[in-house]
């Protein structure tokens, strides 16, 4: 089975996520009106981005078969002669990624830039860069410089919008590959996953393994979907504890404390 950028960064959520989305989906909750919003936005901001590459070659999908050709139509539009594509996708090694824009620097080596609806680079955006550098590498490439392409926060709309002026750009090349050890490993992990017929563990205390920064939110996003598959019987149950942590969690499962009224006050305060 093959593993995509979007599986990757489910699986660094929590690896069941990642086994539930490809095993049983339908235990998942459906996309809110709120996502949608977000994905409706991302996709605006995209096209204004896109702009500043005039020169480049637009590839992407509008259906499954098409989405199956892109590989091949992305090496071909290279080898033809393209110096950018914009939604290019590289398959290898059962790894798989759609890239935002691609700049063609010589036949091996390329600048790799993603796009993104926001006022920054965020470190979310290194481990996504990661997997799509590690992917291009086993196809062949050499990423040479790595960017972010995010909204300026200084901009001001006057009459039409200005997509030279929108957009800014965040080199994060540094960054981005000294996570590749680690992405490398991940990999590996999220694979096993892919291979198992059993689900892993359910636990919240399992919520990002791997220390993104930033991201509290998967805490509570997974936190409705343990509660619907595993309820809680208890009102006081320590999943019920106000934004708890996935360590704070992992350490009372591991104690065998199940009930708030059993924690300590060093173990309420973390």
């Amino acid at each position: 089975m093959t593993l995509s950028k979007s599986d990757y960064m489910l699986f660094l959520r929590h690896p069941a996520w990642l086994w539930l989305k490809k095993f049983e989906k339908h235990k998942l909750p459906p996309i809110d009106d709120n996502l949608k919003a977000l994905f409706e936005a991302g996709h605006l901001f995209e096209s204004y981005a896109e702009k500043n590459f005039p020169q480049a070659t637009k590839l992407g999908f509008n259906n499954y078969q098409q989405y199956l050709s892109l590989p091949h139509k992305t090496l071909e539009a290279l080898n033809n002669g393209a110096e950018s594509i914009l939604q290019g996708r590289f398959e290898t090694d059962g790894l798989t990624c759609i890239v935002d824009v691609l700049e063609k620097i010589s036949e091996q080596k390329v600048n790799l830039i993603e796009i993104k609806a926001s006022t920054h680079a965020k470190p979310t955006h290194y481990y996504d860069l990661a997997f799509q550098s590690i992917v291009l590498q086993k196809s062949g490439f050499k990423v040479e410089t790595i960017e972010v392409i995010h909204a300026n926060k200084k901009y001001v709309r006057d009459g039409a919008i200005d997509h030279t002026q929108i957009t800014a750009k965040t080199e994060v090349t540094d960054k981005v590959k000294e996570l590749i050890p680690l992405t490398i490993e991940q990999i590996d992990k999220a694979k096993e996953v892919l291979s198992s017929q059993t689900m892993p563990d359910l636990s919240p205390g399992l919520v990002n393994q791997v220390g993104v920064p930033g991201v509290s939110k998967w805490m509570q996003e997974w936190l409705s979907t343990f509660l619907n598959l595993q309820p809680q019987t208890d009102d006081y149950n320590i999943y019920a504890l106000s934004y708890p942590s996935p360590e704070q969690i992992a350490k009372l499962e591991e104690q065998g404390i199940t009930n708030i009224k059993e924690m300590t006050e060093d173990q309420a305060l973390r």
